[in-house]
């Protein structure tokens, strides 16, 4: 029983002397992400490369090392602004929308296609150092797919320029 209370004792102690948004061993802060993040350093130009998780995706789907290029501009409120954009590279601009929690880095991005009812979502964590590390889904659910007739999945890394 003292060596249990001791254990707590020093549980209660730790968490309660870590405070930082990226906590020791996930102890304290502020939960799962890549820690607080300002709207400055998210905001500006992004590339994002794919790489495919699906088994087998339709003709027509993006190719693995595909890079995605973005410009993100985001609010106070983590919500990215009308003028945020992306494309395939090379590619058109399309429509980017969405946004992120600022305490925490995860953010959930919609990229439009250009037919309407078409979207793709990239979700993961943004990190203040400029990285980021997620899942693009083409199509997003409840959407039409961008780049194919069925459905393709990627994990994404990026960076910002």
């Amino acid at each position: 029983m003292k060596r249990f209370l001791s254990s707590v004792a020093l549980i209660a102690s730790i968490t309660a002397c870590e405070a930082s948004t990226d906590p020791i061993d996930g102890i304290g802060g502020g939960g799962p992400g890549g820690g607080a993040v300002t709207p400055a350093q998210i905001s500006g130009n992004w590339s994002f490369a794919l790489d495919r998780t699906t088994a087998t995706c339709p003709a027509g789907s993006l190719p693995d090392n595909q890079v995605i290029l973005a410009d993100l501009d985001v609010l106070t409120t983590g919500l990215m602004t009308g003028t945020s954009t992306w494309q395939a590279s090379p590619g058109p601009d399309r429509s980017l929308e969405g946004g992120l929690n600022l305490a925490t880095g995860v953010g959930s991005l919609i990229l439009r296609g250009s037919a309407a009812g078409t979207a793709m979502e990239l979700e993961g964590t943004f990190t203040a150092d400029g990285d980021f590390d997620g899942t693009l889904r083409d199509p997003r659910a409840g959407s039409l797919p961008v780049f194919s007739s069925g459905s393709c999945q990627y994990n994404a890394t990026g960076d910002k320029a």
